[in-house]
C-alpha cells in the first residue's frame, strides 16, 4: 500500500494581531522600544516639508512604528528591514515600490514577467505584466487594457501611472523601475490583494501629501475660489456645474440622462425621448448640445478651432474595445461625481494620446461620450464590471451596426 504523504503550505500571510492579544502586546513593546532608537526614519518621526520638518510627540512615533511592525507580522517578514523603507502620509501607510513587489515574490512565490512598448524615458512607455511567461503571438501584439483568458495580465504606462511634485520617484532615468514597481502592485491589487492589503507604495504618499496641500492652500487676499471660478454659493448638488465637467469629460450632460432609468435622453425638434431600443438616433443625428464642447477631452474641434466633420475616417470598432477595457481599471474615487469624472478625464485623455490624438469623426466622440457615461455609473456602483461590458459591447455594435 502507498503511503500518502502530506505537506502544508507555509503561512506568508496571518491575520491581524488585534485578533490575538499576546501577539499584540508583543508587537507594541517592540514598537515602544524601537521607537526611542536610530533606526526609526525621518518618514516616521518627523512632519512637515523638507524645510520646515519638526519632530513628532513620541507617542505619535510609537504609533507609526507599530504600524510598521504590524505589517510586518502580517507578511512574516522583520520590522528591521522594513523600518526604512516605510511612511505614513496623512495616516496612510506606505512602502518603497520595491518592498512590494519583493514581498509578492518572497511571500506568494510570484514572479511577473515584464513586456514594454512605446518609447523609453518618455510619457509613452507602457509596460505589461503576467505571473507566467506570455507566447510570442500575444507579445506581438500587445495593446493597452489587453486581456487574454489563461492570461493574469496588468498593464499601464507612465502617462497614466506618474506622479508629480516634490518628492516623487517618477523621473525619465527612472521610468522602466517604476513601471515595474506600480506595475507589481497594481497587479497584486487585481489578482492577489492579500499581499498589499490596502497598503501603498512611496510615489501615492507623495501625490496625497501634494493633494493635501493643495486642498490647504487659499490665497487670503483675494475672494474665494468659489466666487473667482464662479462655482456654487448655496449648500447641495448643484446639476448645471456637475454638467459643465461632465461634458469636458466627453460625457453626457446631466439634462441628457434620464434621472430615473439613466438612460441617455436624445434632444428632438422640441421634444426629448429616452434612447432605448430602435429610438436612439445614430451619431449623426446627436444633439447639438453634447457636440458642441470645444474643450472636451474627446477633442470634438481640430487644432484650427473649427468644426471637424463627418466625413472623415472613423476609428475601428475594436478600437472602442480597448478604450472601455482601459477604463475597467479605474474605480470611483468615493469623493462624489465631479471627482470621478476628473479621473476618468485622465484616462481618457492618456488613452487616446497613446494613440496619436482624440477621434475626429462626430460618431466616434459620441461613442466615446457614452462609453464614458456608462463606466461613470460603473464608478458608483449603479453597475457591475459584467454589465458594462455588455452596454459597451452592444453600444459599439449598433454604432458600427455589427
Amino acid at each position: 500500500m502507498n503511503d500518502f504523504v502530506t505537506t502544508q503550505e507555509p503561512e506568508v500571510y496571518r491575520p491581524s494581531a488585534a485578533i490575538n492579544p499576546e501577539r499584540l502586546e508583543y508587537l507594541w513593546t517592540l514598537a515602544t522600544k524601537l521607537a526611542n532608537t536610530s533606526l526609526v526614519p525621518e518618514s516616521l518621526r518627523t512632519e512637515g516639508s523638507r524645510d520646515s520638518k519638526k519632530d513628532l510627540p513620541i507617542e505619535t512615533v510609537i504609533g507609526n512604528v507599530f504600524a510598521v511592525c504590524e505589517q510586518a507580522d502580517r507578511w512574516n517578514q522583520s520590522p528591521f528591514a522594513l523600518l526604512s523603507c516605510a511612511a505614513i502620509v496623512h495616516g496612510k501607510l506606505g512602502f518603497e515600490g520595491k518592498v512590494i513587489a519583493a514581498v509578492l515574490e518572497a511571500n506568494f512565490g510570484i514572479v511577473l514577467h515584464h513586456y514594454y512598448t512605446g518609447e523609453p524615458k518618455t510619457d509613452s512607455y507602457h509596460i505589461y505584466l503576467c505571473d507566467q511567461p506570455l507566447p510570442e503571438d500575444i507579445v506581438s501584439n500587445l495593446y493597452p487594457g489587453i486581456r487574454v483568458p489563461g492570461y493574469r495580465i496588468m498593464d499601464g504606462s507612465v502617462s497614466g501611472w506618474k506622479t508629480t511634485g516634490n518628492g516623487s520617484p517618477w523621473r525619465p532615468d527612472t521610468y522602466a523601475k517604476m513601471l515595474v514597481y506600480r506595475g507589481s502592485r497594481e497587479w497584486s491589487r487585481i489578482y492577489k490583494p492579500a499581499a498589499v492589503m490596502g497598503v501603498l507604495a512611496d510615489d501615492e504618499l507623495v501625490e496625497i501629501a501634494n493633494e493635501r496641500r493643495a486642498l490647504q492652500a487659499r490665497d487670503v487676499t483675494t475672494p474665494s475660489l468659489t466666487s473667482r471660478f464662479g462655482g456654487q454659493t448655496n449648500d447641495g448638488f448643484n446639476a448645471n456645474n456637475v454638467t459643465k465637467q461632465l461634458e469636458h469629460a466627453g460625457a453626457m450632460p446631466m439634462d441628457h440622462i434620464d434621472a430615473k432609468t439613466g438612460e441617455i435622453i436624445e434632444q428632438t425638434s422640441g421634444a426629448t425621448v429616452a434612447a432605448s431600443g430602435t429610438a436612439r438616433k445614430s451619431a449623426a443625428g446627436t444633439s447639438t448640445n453634447s457636440s458642441s464642447s470645444t474643450s472636451s477631452s474627446l477633442g470634438d474641434d481640430d487644432k484650427s478651432g473649427g468644426r471637424t466633420h463627418s466625413s472623415s475616417q472613423r476609428a475601428a470598432a475594436g478600437t472602442f474595445e480597448e478604450f472601455s477595457s482601459a477604463l475597467l481599471r479605474f474605480g470611483g474615487t468615493g469623493n462624489g461625481r465631479d471627482a470621478d469624472v476628473e479621473k476618468i478625464t485622465k484616462a481618457s485623455d492618456a488613452f487616446w494620446g497613446e494613440r496619436g490624438g482624440k477621434p475626429s469623426h462626430e460618431a466616434d466622440a459620441d461613442l466615446c461620450r457614452k462609453i464614458i457615461g456608462i463606466h461613470l455609473r460603473r464608478m458608483v456602483n449603479e453597475i457591475n464590471i459584467d454589465a458594462t461590458k455588455s452596454e459597451v459591447k452592444a453600444l459599439v455594435e449598433k454604432s458600427f451596426a455589427l
